[in-house]
């Protein structure tokens, strides 16, 4: 510690964001003092999760030498790779592809994050004792700077009298997130030690006589605060990577085993090693637990759970077409099919997760399922109605004891805390490694082959869309076996009479993957512009898909909300197979399309310096389109109810400003949330804001990720979530500038469905979907019969190949 002269009256200084916002001044003092050098007091290092003692409860010292360490991390050791180069996406330099773009990702990610500054903030006490403190970080309403639980910040304090550091800094960690607030909450021991030893506390005495300070009580030092990039995600993608590497390097002799035939599935895959039934041939009959299913969806349940395949199963589709209802049932159907079957299922957010588990905890025991959590996150976040399938322990989440873990036939996590499970040693390499080991020593001149059969027969991984190969890899190297490393291995793989007891290559005994997603929504947010090059947010789904093993397919969903998105997103491939209700709705401008968009130009707002934005005038539109339907809830098919209504919004404010508003006219029923909220879910009724008015910060909004506009994809998600109305509220003049929304623009004028503000934009025949086609096709069949012919196509006269529309009809 180091001591300083007393501050006197300084005052409080509102956080300042120092990232991408030009017009706000920083004193050069300021900048100074992340420069110079300081006295600094690290926290100690988080205790690994699981501790040592969990892998030595039921691995010998043999197999935990030698499966636990395989794959260290290098990523932290070296510097990013050359940027004028990247190594082929192949099975040959599969590691120095990806390892290149984790390490220019991570690099960028650091470079970014120490942009971001918080000048001269004071933070507040929130548990004296325990060294516990919050502090207002406005942007993380947004999720701007990404913060998790367990980052680090770094605090250096600011003497503003006298212009200059202490020389003094503080690390904390960050133990909770308020978003709804802006603030998180940090602890910091050094801070606590700091003030109580030279900070004099008003009204109190000295310095060294302070007891405390109360709940709230803002603390009386001013600080610098920046954050640390948190590198644990991109170790563990590392570390993935290279154990999937390992086994692509260990078959270098031609012949395709499991790594290859997921990562880089070919023709002959399927020809050579056709897929196998998995279950008895007496197991007869369909017992179907969701009764709702259409028959494309019962077919994929039953063929994933009835078959072996060594290729991965994909299950596509866009928004409404029931992928996570077919994943879910898959996975009753496995268990229904395969007694001795263990399913890991993954998401890549928590949120897609805990749905999963909601869904699967209608019909299954806390026995048979576990959603396995990071110790780190709070109780807060999961849904009261899936705590009896976690696992806690001291107040903490936890992974059960060993035993337990293996009893569970379904474990639910997501894709980055699957490494939980790889730390834990609880992968079917390490498992089976153990199988063998116990056999072998049990048996030591057995000379008949003994058939090892992984632990974990199925990973089912539901929006594989929204996450990067690597991130997939984490639970893809928990359910990976490895045939020719346990063949090749003189300790574990064969006896000491040269016969090897290993027998793998049974495709009745591979594990199945499944991934489940659609590449045209959400994918996931790279940094890098370098790694973006290279395709880092191309996710393996993705890639899958543009193999020619993965044909061509086509969806199911309402037709006239499917008319934009088909043609802007999906190769005009869309097919209208959905039979739906229907919404009857007075408010409609053409009340043959099921679909609005209301101009609204009033002036979009922003609080705590541009930290998130809302829109009072689209609020209050909103509010106008809900009570208008519910007035006419009775005349729809069925019946309209509050709770089939949705609401979105790309910024959070926008979210609790309209909750709020709903609440006020006993309206609390609708479903308000941001665009990720909506991510594989849909409602009856869809009521998109889209808060922007001006164009001014469009260019920050894309640096940061979010809103409306240049971000087609979130774009997608938010025009198909709608099943049976979708009602979209925005400035067309100022959305008009994004050639999607362009599109979807001119889509609406043609057909009237724009009420609002004179919107200038000529209609210039882009984007007309096969959909669209065919209802014009239908009024030209019109003109035909009664002898009229309907405006729209007096409009398209000109840009339409008149040809084409009479075949169509």
């Amino acid at each position: 510690m180091c001591a300083f002269p007393p501050l006197i009256g300084s005052s409080r200084i509102q956080p300042q964001f120092n990232s991408h916002q030009a017009d706000i001044f920083i004193p050069q003092f300021l900048k100074d003092i992340q420069k110079q050098s300081q006295h600094f007091q690290p926290l100690a290092p988080i205790p690994i999760f699981p501790p040592s003692s969990y892998l030595h409860s039921f691995l010998p010292s043999s197999i935990i030498e030698k499966y636990t360490s395989l794959y260290p991390s290098t990523i932290l050791s070296s510097t990013p790779p050359d940027k004028t180069a990247c190594r082929p996406l192949n099975a040959e330099e599969y590691k120095y592809h990806w390892k290149s773009l984790l390490s220019w990702e991570l690099d960028q990610l650091a470079t970014d994050k120490q942009k971001i500054i918080l000048w001269q903030v004071k933070v507040g006490a929130l548990d004296w004792d325990n060294a516990e403190f919050s502090v207002l970080v406005p942007g993380i309403r947004e999720n701007y700077p990404r913060l998790d639980i367990g980052d680090v910040l770094h605090l250096r304090e600011v003497l503003i009298n006298w212009k200059t550091g202490s020389g003094c800094a503080f690390e904390g960690r960050v133990t909770r997130l308020k978003k709804r607030e802006g603030f998180i909450h940090f602890y910091c021991p050094s801070l606590k030690e700091h003030i109580e030893t030279f900070i004099p506390a008003p009204g109190r005495g000295s310095a060294q006589s302070v007891i405390g300070y109360k709940a709230d009580e803002e603390l009386p030092p001013v600080l610098n605060l920046s954050f640390l990039t948190n590198a644990g995600p991109s170790v563990v993608m590392d570390i993935a990577v290279s154990t999937l590497d390992s086994t692509l390097e260990l078959n270098v002799n031609g012949k395709r085993d499991v790594a290859h035939r997921w990562l880089f599935p070919e023709m002959d895959d399927l020809r050579l090693n056709p897929p196998v039934p998995s279950v008895p041939p007496n197991m007869t009959g369909k017992i179907w637990v969701d009764t709702g299913l259409n028959a494309e969806q019962r077919s994929a349940a039953s063929s994933i759970s009835k078959y072996q395949s060594p290729v991965p199963f994909l299950i596509s589709g866009p928004p409404g077409t029931g992928k996570t209802r077919t994943v879910v049932e898959t996975v009753h159907q496995i268990l229904r099919t395969q007694p001795e079957a263990h399913i890991l299922l993954c998401a890549p957010s928590n949120s897609a997760t805990d749905t999963l588990a909601l869904r699967l905890g209608l019909s299954l025991h806390p026995g048979d399922m576990l959603r396995l959590n990071d110790q780190n996150r709070t109780f807060a976040e999961v849904p009261d109605s899936i705590r009896q399938f976690c696992y806690v322990e001291d107040d903490r989440f936890a992974l059960p004891p060993w035993k337990m873990l293996m009893r569970y036939r379904v474990v639910v996590t997501s894709c980055l805390d699957a490494s939980i499970l790889v730390n834990s040693a609880c992968t079917n390499i390490v498992l089976c490694a153990l199988e063998e080991h116990m056999v072998s020593s049990l048996h030591p001149h057995r000379k008949i082959k003994h058939q090892v059969v992984p632990h974990w027969t199925h990973l089912l991984i539901d929006e594989a869309a929204q996450a990067p190969e690597p991130e997939v890899l984490i639970p893809i190297s928990v359910v990976l076996t490895r045939d020719e490393l346990f063949a090749c291995d003189q300790h574990c793989g064969e006896h000491a009479n040269g016969t090897t007891s290993y027998d793998y290559h049974c495709l009745s005994t591979a594990p199945q993957l499944i991934l489940c997603g659609d590449p045209n929504q959400l994918g996931p947010i790279i940094t890098s512009q370098h790694a973006r090059t290279h395709e880092l947010d191309v996710s393996l789904l993705e890639r899958l898909f543009d193999r020619p093993l993965y044909a061509e397919h086509n969806y199911r969903s309402h037709s006239a909300i499917l008319m934009p998105p088909s043609a802007m997103f999906y190769n005009d491939s869309l097919e209208a197979c959905a039979s739906n209700g229907m919404i009857s709705w007075a408010g409609l401008s053409n009340n043959k399309f099921p679909l609005m968009f209301l101009g609204c130009d009033a002036k979009d707002e922003s609080v705590d310096e541009r930290a998130t934005w809302f829109n009072m005038g689209e609020i209050a539109r909103i509010v106008e389109v809900i009570t208008s339907l519910m007035s006419e809830a009775f005349k729809s098919i069925p019946p309209l109810q509050v709770d089939e209504i949705g609401v979105m919004a790309p910024w959070r404010e926008q979210v609790w400003k309209i909750r709020e508003k709903l609440r006020q006219i006993s309206l609390s029923r609708v479903d308000v949330g941001t665009v990720e909220d909506y991510q594989g879910r849909e409602k009856r009724v869809v009521i998109v804001s889209c808060v922007r008015s001006s164009a001014r910060f469009l260019v920050e909004d894309g640096l940061k990720g979010i809103g409306l506009v240049f971000e087609k994809k979130r774009m997608n998600v938010a025009i198909t979530r709608a099943k049976e109305l979708l009602v979209i509220i925005g400035n067309g003049n100022l959305l008009k500038c994004d050639p999607y929304w362009k599109g979807f623009l001119q889509f609406a004028l043609r057909n009237s469905l724009y009420v609002g503000p004179e919107l200038t934009l000529e209609d210039d025949g882009a984007w007309i979907s096969r959909l669209e086609l065919v209802s014009y096709c239908l009024l030209y069949c019109s003109l035909l019969k009664y002898g009229h012919l309907d405006p729209r196509l007096l409009k398209l006269k000109r840009k339409l190949a008149w040809p084409l529309l009479i075949t169509q009809g």
